[in-house]
């Protein structure tokens, strides 16, 4: 039995995805002329195929009007939109208590299955949160289907915002199984209302066009933001928390992106690092019930597990990871004004005591002969990818021209940046060293897209400068850290792809990997310590023997009763996501203007690129 965990990851980037300028036509819904238009689009679920939901693409993204059931789409509102989490026709088999992460918070928990009667009870959830249930009869088609119908999102009701296709229950050796062949959702929690004036990118939303029928489903007319520079500014954020709702914390929207300036412990928010930047990767005032054991997913690789619970004490022994790895712990008591952790980190780029995380306990309880821990705060930054940005740095279409330190609580700090200018920009195919340093004498192609690292395909054991310059993926990991599994672990990779170490024979020193993709097999192997296994595929935009991944397995022993394997290596590309780029393609405010193959070693090619003309 195999549970399927989907990472969607639909977020605003820097300008280089929400900025695709005028020219987007080619991959998107939005014309020259800045008119992103609805359109209506089958959902991928074979059963669903005939019926159509309305999209709207902003700039590489893919959002969704929202549409009340049973409405034609053109009845749809042009601007209150929802990020598109999942449209999938994937085959997802679960046993009852099992829960399917459908990304974004949301989840999807199967609660009882009932044979005899054909029947299962399905529970959506957001955050850990009931959002809605549902008991479906599985014995015709026309019952196999949940819609998830929601009032006030945006202000509208009888929003659809997830469908759930049941294809079949079945009796297995042990457990009884459901499969779902079908799911679509939208981030109804955080929907948005889009006003004339509002700007996303490097556009200023003109005119909000309603659809009139089904030729005509509506649209969004977008004008060039001006040429003048652009100032981000600092600015002071209360946390969603209510137990925090008296403090606050710095953030700046780089185009659509929210950052966090490095601030040291007590000190106020001005005097933060305006050029010190980390993403923010959760600010929730929701309620997370945890038992003693249980680990609790933040993203992007970060979580914190309940290592013990107190209940007669009123404490609970917290721990906060990174990958799986150990970053920092402690015992919290749920006494008013101990209820509360925060995480202080050194060496962030260069800065020391800096918050990273913070976490409020409000309760602890039992419930039958479980401990629960209730957590209703929860407010982290990706520390671990913080970054410094120096004049000159450039963020999409602009560059960055100053750096204004904060003087005042009611002066925070501010970025400047300049539009680029019009030149032709080439980015060029570089050779680069593994970090591994089992690999260290060996290289890869990488060439970098606008702050965004990709990997030209090359098929094995031709030479680099052989690379397909224009066929590239991104690089998920290239990393040398150590890393531990038990026998029948799993280690997520990020962007869906996981490694499991299927069964570890100590005493022949060896293991059995499997590397999957959203949760389905990809290939396996059998390695013995000190080996290296690297995934070749075919059929990678029309390339064969591609490597997409490669692992290192530097030991094999026994702890306790846990069979442990060691891993210290691990490289990986986005093949499932590979794509090839053409003459003309746009990539944030650049079009691709010519496509130049390597020649040698000390030419391994290039792409150039030319601002769009903002005629």
């Amino acid at each position: 039995m195999k549970k399927y965990k989907i990472v969607v990851l639909l977020a605003f980037t820097l300008l280089i995805s929400i900025a695709v300028n005028t020219g987007s036509a080619a991959d998107n819904n939005c014309s020259k002329a800045n008119i992103c238009n609805v359109v209506s689009t089958h959902y991928k679920c074979s059963t669903w195929s005939n019926d159509e939901y309305p999209v709207i693409d902003l700039f590489g993204e893919k959002n969704v009007p929202l549409v009340a059931n049973y409405n034609p789409i053109w009845q749809c509102h042009v601007n209150k939109l929802a990020r598109l989490v999942l449209d999938s026709n994937a085959t997802y088999t679960l046993k009852a208590g099992e829960k399917l992460d459908l990304g974004q918070g949301y989840a999807l928990e199967v609660k009882q299955i009932d044979i005899d009667g054909m029947k299962v009870w399905l529970e959506f959830t957001k955050d850990g949160k009931y959002v809605a249930d549902q008991i479906l009869s599985v014995n015709t088609d026309s019952n196999k289907t949940w819609t998830v119908a929601l009032d006030n999102v945006q202000g509208e009701n009888n929003i659809v915002v997830m469908k759930v296709y049941v294809n079949q229950l079945f009796a297995g050796a042990v457990d009884n199984i459901v499969r779902i062949d079908g799911i679509w959702l939208i981030d109804y929690e955080n929907a948005r209302t889009l006003n004339v004036g509002d700007k996303i990118g490097g556009f200023t939303l003109q005119q909000i066009i309603n659809g009139t029928n089904s030729s005509n489903p509506g649209s969004l007319v977008f004008e060039k933001v001006t040429e003048f520079p652009v100032s981000c500014n600092v600015v002071s954020t209360d946390y969603e928390c209510d137990s925090w709702s008296n403090e606050q914390y710095p953030v700046i929207d780089l185009f659509g992106e929210k950052n966090v300036p490095l601030v040291a412990n007590y000190d106020p928010i001005w005097k933060c690092h305006v050029d010190k930047l980390t993403k923010l990767v959760l600010d929730s005032g929701d309620k997370h019930s945890l038992k003693a054991g249980e680990k609790l997913d933040l993203c992007k690789g970060y979580s914190i597990q309940v290592k013990e619970i107190d209940v007669d004490g009123k404490k609970v022994w917290l721990e906060f990871d990174k990958n799986g790895k150990y970053v920092d712990d402690t015992i919290i008591s749920t006494d008013p004004g101990d209820n509360n952790w925060t995480c202080y980190l050194d060496k962030i780029q260069g800065e020391d005591n800096v918050p990273v995380l913070k976490v409020h306990v409000s309760d602890v309880s039992r419930s039958g002969d479980d401990s629960i821990v209730n957590i209703d705060g929860i407010w982290l930054i990706d520390y671990a990818n913080a970054r410094t940005l120096k004049i000159g740095d450039k963020i999409g279409g602009f560059t960055l021209e100053k750096i204004v330190n904060g003087t005042s609580s009611s002066n925070l700090g501010s970025l400047v940046f300049e539009k680029i200018t019009e030149s032709p920009v080439s980015r060029n195919v570089v050779s680069t060293s593994y970090k591994c340093s089992t690999w260290s004498n060996e290289r890869y192609p990488l060439i970098n897209l606008f702050e965004e690292k990709n990997v030209p395909l090359v098929a094995n054991y031709d030479p680099i400068w052989k690379c397909h310059v224009d066929k590239v993926a991104r690089l998920v990991l290239d990393s040398s850290d150590k890393f531990t599994l038990k026998a029948g672990s799993k280690l997520g990779l990020g962007q869906g792809y996981s490694i499991k170490a299927r069964q570890v024979d100590v005493d022949g020193k060896k293991v059995w990997l499997e590397f999957d993709k959203n949760g389905k097999y990809v290939d396996d192997t059998i390695l013995s310590t000190g080996e290296n296994w690297t995934c070749f595929l075919d059929s990678i935009q029309g390339e064969d023997h591609v490597p997409v991944l490669k692992v290192h397995i530097s030991n094999v022993y026994q702890s306790g009763n846990d069979s442990i394997v060691q891993i210290d290596g691990i490289w990986l590309t986005d093949y499932a996501n590979a794509r090839t780029l053409n003459v003309g393609d746009k990539i944030g405010g650049f079009t691709l203007e010519n496509i130049v193959n390597g020649v040698n070693k000390s030419n391994l090619g290039s792409l150039i690129f030319r601002k769009i003309s903002n005629s």
